[in-house]
């Protein structure tokens, strides 16, 4: 499950030498673009650590969970981070990290998605950071991008590879990707440790449970196939083929309703959301369609549905198809970076091409057709999501991992 460059260090020695850093080395900055990824991913692996007696600090922009960070116990720093292709927008929010990590001194920084892994990690080598982190989850660039964008994105990747101490990535795929192209140089430290679930809080549940049988009479959902998405209503989430899918099974008079979890954020560069429920509007199909925007929610939602759908064009390793796999759903994804790792195609779903609204529709109604075959992949895919993706075993991957690496940056 993890592959990492050979050190031969013992146990005993490493926990001894991290119990002995000084408060100052055990300090530990992570640099993330929106708060409700630190809130929703990372906290659990951020947890960890201050449970093995790191002081970790988070930066990122504020919004909604800004706040509830800081509840949680953690040192939470405002940064104006944001996404977007545009350098110039990233100047501030870089000057900001520069003064903020020579400030507090950080011995790490741990950074997560793309935009804040090049700004922190640019920020972190002028700051004078002993040890950069980079957890990968997801390379922006993939294969159906434009090829002098997929090199400008890649070439970028390659230079910050150049001062990363260690990586971490959330798929097996993107690990191999990064050591094929060179992104992660050859000193580098690299593991895999996969996003993780609470496979307590994500379970399969029965029609009798008190929260499924009311959501299902709030949203009007009884009776009817539930096939639903979890997350930001944005472009590259394949939004469009999901729409495309429901308008053909709806045309065949498949008695099916749709349900959205998630919204678009401010943050996201498409502002899709608006668009899309017009969309929805203009194809006859409101009625047959339920948003439920942002919620704390999303484990009660997923148990309402039949079958699970993330039709995206790319990803790092979804934690969305975990938590409905979890959650004993038959999951219907496409043949991208993650899902394919994630997903066992004709056992725990089955995979389909990205950007292919008539392969998604026929995989879609072939497990509408056969409630057998979608709860047999379900009961697979709740097996595979607990024995593999356990966020307990994740959460100790992610702090051995960082010890290990704040141990070599003390040689």
């Amino acid at each position: 499950m993890i592959n990492t460059i050979q050190r031969e260090v013992s146990p005993v020695f490493l926990l001894e030498a991290v119990v002995n850093c000084s408060a100052q080395q055990r300090k530990i900055l992570a640099i993330v673009t929106v708060d409700v990824m630190a809130w929703v991913l990372l906290r659990p692996w951020l947890t960890a650590l201050r449970d093995r007696g790191f002081d970790v600090h988070i930066a990122c922009s504020r919004g909604t969970y800004f706040d509830r960070l800081a509840e949680a116990g953690f040192s939470v720093h405002a940064v104006s981070l944001r996404r977007t292709f545009n350098p110039l927008a990233h100047i501030r929010p870089a000057i900001q990290l520069i003064r903020l990590i020579r400030s507090q001194r950080f011995h790490v920084v741990n950074t997560h998605s793309p935009v804040a892994a090049a700004v922190g990690r640019l920020a972190a080598l002028v700051g004078g950071t002993e040890v950069i982190i980079y957890t990968v989850h997801g390379f922006y660039f993939h294969d159906r991008m434009p090829r002098i964008w997929r090199f400008l994105t890649t070439a970028v990747e390659w230079l910050l590879g150049r001062f990363t101490d260690a990586f971490m990535f959330v798929s097996a795929e993107d690990c191999q990707t990064a050591q094929r192209l060179g992104i992660a140089a050859t000193n580098a430290r690299v593991c895999t440790i996969y996003n993780g679930v609470d496979s307590e809080l994500f379970r399969p549940r029965n029609s009798a449970d008190p929260a499924v049988r009311e959501l299902r009479d709030r949203h009007g959902l009884a009776g009817a196939v539930v096939i639903g998405t979890v997350g930001r209503i944005v472009k590259e989430k394949g939004y469009r083929e999901f729409l495309a899918m429901a308008e053909r099974l709806t045309a065949e008079r498949i008695n099916a309703k749709y349900l959205v979890v998630g919204d678009s954020l401010p943050s996201d560069r498409d502002q899709f959301g608006p668009r899309f429920r017009k969309m929805v509007a203009d194809a006859g199909l409101s009625g047959r369609f339920v948003f439920t925007g942002m919620t704390d929610r999303v484990a009660d939602y997923l148990a309402v549905m039949d079958i699970f759908v993330l039709a995206s064009y790319r990803e790092g390793f979804p934690r969305s198809v975990l938590e409905a796999m979890a959650a004993g759903l038959p999951v219907v994804t496409t043949n991208i970076r993650g899902c394919r790792e994630a997903v066992e195609n004709e056992v725990s779903g089955l995979i389909v091409e990205p950007a292919d609204a008539g392969g998604l529709t026929a995989a879609v109604r072939r497990l509408v057709n056969d409630p057998g075959e979608r709860a047999e992949m379900g009961r697979k895919a709740r097996e595979i999501a607990v024995n593999r993706y356990d966020f307990r075993l994740v959460r100790q991957r992610f702090a051995d991992f960082v010890e290990e690496s704040v141990l070599d940056g003390l040689r």
